[in-house]
């Protein structure tokens, strides 16, 4: 006979263990999420305001070049690999394509490692 009074079982994910370099991909994730958004921002500003935007496309450039590395890094990309993508960067369209490639790629990772990945990454890592 069943305990009436047992509190019901709860069903919880299963999640892999907390490592290095899953923490990367997800800060890195983050960084550059707020690096895409950046770079829309700052192409707006720049018919707006003019030269001024430059700053905002600077900024946009060092997040996108520590997430990319962070997430290179994660997913275990050789040093040369590292190097191209964030050689990469510097060529405006084919920049934000890398984005968004590495982007894609941090989240089936983080995904199939049981994170919960929303549109502004994962979120609790």
């Amino acid at each position: 006979m069943e305990n009436p009074y047992q509190s019901p079982a709860a069903v919880l994910e299963v999640r892999e263990k907390r490592n290095p370099s899953l923490d990367d991909v997800a800060s890195g994730q983050k960084l550059v999420i707020y690096a895409i958004l950046l770079y829309f921002l700052a192409a707006a500003l720049r018919t707006a305001v003019g030269p001024i935007a430059l700053l905002a496309f600077l900024a946009c450039l060092v997040m996108s070049w520590t997430g990319i590395y962070k997430i290179a890094r994660g997913l275990d990309y050789p040093v040369w690999g590292r190097i191209v993508l964030l050689l990469m960067m510097l060529v405006p369209l084919v920049g934000l394509l890398v984005l968004v490639m590495l982007n894609s790629r941090a989240t089936s990772r983080l995904r199939q490692a049981g994170y919960s990945v929303g549109l502004l990454g994962a979120r609790d890592y």
